[in-house]
C-alpha cells in the first residue's frame, strides 16, 4: 500500500527502512584474525584507534550507550581503509610473486616487487585509492589510481601526494572499477587491489575484508574494558566489504543487530534487499563519496543478504548535520563517518532502535572538504520554489561572462529530493555537465494513460538581474529571484504533484522531467525524448498567469552574410561597403515580412533582426556584414514557413538585389537553428477537456478559453514526439528582467490544477 499522510504535522514521506522479517541465518563461526593483527602491529605508525564512549550523545537520544570506533586516523591516513588495503596489497603481491606466505616479510615482498617491476592499481571514490597508493609508496613501487570524474578535487590532491598516478575517468565509480580492471589486464606486472569482488576476482577483495578484522579485534578488547554490552552496530555500505567485516564480527563474536546505512542516491544494498537479489543501480553524486557505489561486491552480498537486520538511507543534508554534531562532540568525522549517526537519529525517531539500546558507530573517515548540501526534506511548494531559486542554474550557453553554473546543482538537488522519497529516478546527460532528471510514479493500471510534467531548470543570466538574484525571498505573497517565474515555481509545483501521486497512487504513470537548456536549444527535453521517455499527454507549468495555452509559434534562426570589398576609407573607387549593402537588404526584408502567413489562433508570423556584426574600423570599408534573422512561425515545417522555404525566399531576394547592383554580393543563407510551432489542440481533445474542468473546479467555476502563448516552449518538442501538451502556470512579472517574481497563491493553484488534470485525464482512460 502507498504511504499516506496522517496529518499535516507528520514527517514527510520518504523511502522506508528495510526490516528483516525473518530471523537471520545461524550464527557465523568466530574466526581467528591473529595473523592480520600481528601484521598491522609490524607496520610503521601502528596504534589501536580509540573507542569513544559518547555518554552525553546517548543521553540526548535516550539510548543506553553510544560507542564510536574512531578510524579518523589509521596509520596516519584519515580512514579505516588503510587496515584493509595494507593487508590486501601484501597478500596480492605475495600471490603475484609466488612467495611463501608463511615466511614472507615486508622487506622481502618490497624487494621482489621492485625487482619484478610491479605496479599497484585501484579504483576509488577517495580513501581506498589513497590507502593503496600509500602502500605502494611503502613498498617502493608505483601505483595508478582510477577515479570518477566528479570526485572532489581534495581527494585528487591527496592521492597524488602519496606518489600515485591519478587517472580521471569520464564515468562513475563502477566505470572506474572496470577501467582499472582493464588496465591491470594490459600488463602482467600490473596488480589490481580492489575492495569489490566480481566474477573471477574474489581473492584480493576477501583479503582486504580480512584486513578490516583488526578494527574489530581492537574493538572487542575495548568493549570488554568498558564492560559495554552493545545491542546494535551501524555500518556504512559502499560495495559492502566493511559491512561484511562488521557482520563477521557482530554475528561471530557477539549477537548484535546489524544496521546498514547508505546515501539516498547510492542505495544499492537497499535496492537489492527489497528486490531479494543483488541489484546494480545508477548512482548520483553524494558527499558520502566512499559510499557512492552502484554494484555490491559479489563476495559480500550473501553476508549482507542473510545477516543485515535493518537497511536505511539518509540524505546528504542529514549526513552534513550529523558531521556538525560529531564535531560538537569532538569527534573528527567526515560524511561517511557521520552517516551512522544520521541513520541512528532516523531510526530512533522511527522507533526501529528502541530507547535504552546501546549502539556502536564506526567513524570511517576524518573531516574533509565537501560541498554543503541543501535540505531535501521539504515538500511544500513554496519552500521548494525558494530553494530552487537559491541554486544558480544559469544557462552557460547564454552567458558571455563564462561564469554561468549550468543545471548540475539544480539537477543534483532534484535528484536527491526524489531519492529521499524513494521515487524512481533517472539522470539523462547527453552533454557533460548539462543533466536533466526524470522522476517516475508507476500507475496501477498498465492500460491507463500516462502524463509527463515537463519543466526547465535553467535560467537566463544572473547579470541581467538587479540585486540578489538568488535570494528566493518571500515578500507580500511574492517570491523573488532569477528564474522564479521562468520557471522554478512551475518546476516546484510539478515536483509536489509527482509526490502527491507517489503518496496516494495513480491510475497511469506520472513522469516528471526536469530538463536543461530550454532557454537556448532545449538539449534537455531532446535528450529525455531520445532516451525513450514518452507519455500520452504533457503538462508544462510555464508562466501563463493562470491562462491555459494550447499553442505557440515556432522559430527559425537564419544567418545572412553580405559581402563588400575592403579598402581605405578614402578609396571610394575600390571600396564596397558591406554594411550599406546590408541596409538595402534589410529594407527588402522589411517588405517581405509583411507577406508572412497568419493563423487564426497564433496570429501573424513575424521577423526581426537579432544580431548584426560588420566592419573592422572607422576608416575602412567593411568587407562583410553578418546578421541573424529570427522568424516566429505559425505553420509547421511542411509549409511555406519551413526553414527551407524561408531560405529559398531570402535567396531570391538576395539574387534580385545582386542582379540590380553588380557590386552587391552575398553568401548562401545558413539555417542556424529552428523549432516547430505548437499547433492548436482540438477543443474536444481529452487533455484539453480535463484541463478546462480542473481549472473550473479549483477556481470556483472559472471558465478559461485556451489561447496561444507569445513565447516558445518545449511543448512543441513533446508534441512533435507524439505527446500532445498544454501549458498552465503561475502569475508574476519580470521574465528575463531586472526583478522577477512569482505569486505564491497562483503557484498553489497550479499545483492543485495539475493534480486534477492528471486525475481527470486518466479517469477517461
Amino acid at each position: 500500500m502507498p504511504l499516506r499522510f496522517k496529518s499535516p504535522e507528520r514527517s514527510p514521506p520518504r523511502r522506508p527502512t528495510w526490516i528483516r522479517q525473518t530471523s537471520s541465518s545461524s550464527p557465523i563461526p568466530s574466526a581467528d584474525y591473529t595473523i592480520q593483527h600481528h601484521y598491522h602491529k609490524a607496520l610503521d605508525g601502528y596504534e589501536p584507534t580509540a573507542l569513544l564512549s559518547m555518554d552525553s550523545l546517548a543521553a540526548e537520544l535516550g539510548l543506553g550507550g553510544i560507542y564510536i570506533k574512531d578510524e579518523s586516523s589509521r596509520f596516519g591516513l584519515p580512514s579505516f581503509k588503510a587496515s584493509g588495503a595494507s593487508w590486501g596489497c601484501f597478500r596480492a603481491l605475495i600471490s603475484h610473486l609466488s612467495l611463501d606466505f608463511a615466511t614472507a616479510t615486508l622487506e622481502q615482498v618490497a624487494s621482489a616487487a621492485k625487482d619484478r617491476g610491479c605496479r599497484l592499481l585501484a579504483a576509488t571514490d577517495g580513501n581506498h585509492g589513497r590507502a593503496v597508493a600509500w602502500m605502494a609508496r611503502s613498498f617502493g613501487i608505483p601505483s595508478s589510481i582510477y577515479v570518477p570524474h566528479d570526485l572532489h578535487p581534495n581527494f585528487l590532491r591527496l592521492i597524488a601526494a602519496e606518489g600515485a598516478e591519478v587517472v580521471v575517468v569520464q564515468g562513475d565509480y563502477d566505470f572506474a572499477v572496470s577501467t582499472a580492471t582493464s588496465a591491470a589486464a594490459a600488463s602482467k606486472n600490473n596488480i589490481l587491489v580492489q575492495d569489490t569482488a566480481f566474477e573471477g576476482y574474489e581473492d584480493v577483495p576477501t583479503w582486504i575484508i580480512d584486513g578490516y578484522a583488526t578494527i574489530f579485534t581492537e574493538m572487542e578488547q575495548q568493549l570488554r574494558e568498558l564492560n559495554a554490552q552493545p545491542t546494535h552496530i551501524i555500518t556504512p555500505v559502499g560495495v559492502g566489504s566493511l559491512a561484511q567485516a562488521v557482520i563477521t564480527y557482530a554475528k561471530g563474536q557477539r549477537d548484535l543487530k546489524v544496521v546498514a546505512v547508505e546515501p539516498d542516491t547510492a542505495a544499492c544494498l537497499h535496492a537489492s534487499l527489497v528486490a531479494g537479489k543483488a541489484t546494480p543501480i545508477v548512482t548520483s553524486n553524494t558527499i558520502n563519496a566512499g559510499c557512492n557505489c552502484g554494484t555490491l561486491s559479489s563476495v559480500s552480498w550473501p553476508f549482507l543478504r542473510d545477516y543485515v537486520n535493518l537497511s536505511t538511507t539518509v540524505s546528504d543534508f542529514e549526513t552534513h548535520m550529523a558531521v556538525q554534531e560529531m564535531h560538537r562532540h569532538n569527534v573528527n568525522a567526515g560524511p561517511c563517518g557521520a552517516s551512522g549517526l544520521a541513520a541512528l537519529k532516523r531510526l530512533v525517531a522511527e522507533g526501529h532502535v528502541a530507547k535504552g539500546s546501546s549502539v556502536i558507530l564506526i567513524n570511517t573517515e576524518a573531516q574533509r572538504p565537501y560541498d554543503v548540501p541543501l535540505d531535501v526534506s521539504a515538500d511544500d511548494v513554496v519552500t521548494l520554489t525558494k530553494q530552487l531559486v537559491q541554486i544558480d542554474s544559469s544557462n552557460p550557453s547564454l552567458d558571455t561572462t563564462n561564469t554561468a553554473r549550468g543545471e548540475a546543482k539544480a539537477a543534483a538537488f532534484i535528484t536527491q529530493w526524489l531519492h529521499y522519497r524513494g521515487i524512481e529516478t533517472h539522470v539523462v546527460e547527453s552533454v557533460p555537465g548539462r543533466p536533466s532528471v526524470v522522476g517516475v510514479v508507476r500507475g496501477s493500471d498498465p492500460d491507463a494513460k500516462s502524463v509527463m510534467l515537463n519543466g526547465h531548470i535553467d535560467t537566463v543570466s544572473l547579470s541581467t538581474y538587479g540585486s540578489d538574484p538568488l535570494s528566493g525571498s518571500l515578500v507580500d505573497g511574492k517570491i523573488y529571484g532569477r528564474g522564479v517565474l521562468d520557471m522554478k515555481a512551475g518546476v516546484a509545483a510539478a515536483m509536489t504533484t509527482l509526490l502527491h501521486f507517489s503518496i496516494h497512487g495513480s491510475k497511469g504513470d506520472v513522469i516528471f522531467a526536469a530538463v536543461a537548456d530550454e532557454e537556448d536549444k532545449s538539449i534537455g527535453t531532446a535528450a529525455v525524448l531520445a532516451a525513450g521517455w514518452k507519455a500520452d499527454a504533457g503538462l508544462i507549468p510555464e508562466p501563463t498567469s493562470l491562462q491555459l495555452f494550447h499553442a505557440h509559434k515556432g522559430f527559425v534562426w537564419i544567418q545572412v552574410t553580405i559581402l563588400g570589398n575592403a579598402a581605405h576609407g578614402s578609396d571610394a573607387q575600390t571600396g564596397v561597403d558591406a554594411i550599406m549593402s546590408t541596409a538595402t537588404f534589410m529594407k527588402a526584408m522589411d517588405k517581405y515580412a509583411e507577406t508572412l502567413d497568419s493563423d487564426d489562433v497564433l496570429g501573424q508570423a513575424t521577423m526581426h533582426c537579432g544580431t548584426i556584426r560588420g566592419g573592422e574600423e572607422n576608416s575602412s570599408y567593411a568587407a562583410s556584414c553578418t546578421l541573424t534573422l529570427e522568424f516566429r512561425t505559425v505553420n509547421d515545417s511542411s509549409t511555406s514557413q519551413s526553414s527551407a522555404a524561408i531560405v529559398k525566399d531570402i535567396t531570391n531576394i538576395l539574387e534580385k538585389l545582386a542582379a540590380s547592383d553588380k557590386r552587391f554580393k552575398f553568401e548562401v543563407p545558413e539555417v542556424l537553428f529552428e523549432r516547430r510551432p505548437l499547433l492548436p489542440m482540438a477543443v474536444t481533445h481529452p487533455l484539453l477537456v480535463a484541463a478546462s474542468n480542473a481549472i473550473a473546479d479549483v477556481q470556483g467555476g472559472r471558465v478559461v478559453q485556451p489561447t496561444a502563448a507569445k513565447f516558445w516552449t518545449d511543448a512543441a518538442l513533446l508534441s512533435e514526439a507524439g505527446i500532445p501538451s498544454l501549458m498552465f502556470g503561475p502569475e508574476g512579472e519580470g521574465l528575463h528582467g531586472r526583478d522577477e517574481w512569482a505569486d505564491v497563491q497562483s503557484i498553489k493553484v497550479v499545483e492543485q490544477v495539475m493534480r486534477k488534470i492528471i486525475e481527470g485525464f486518466q479517469e477517461g482512460s
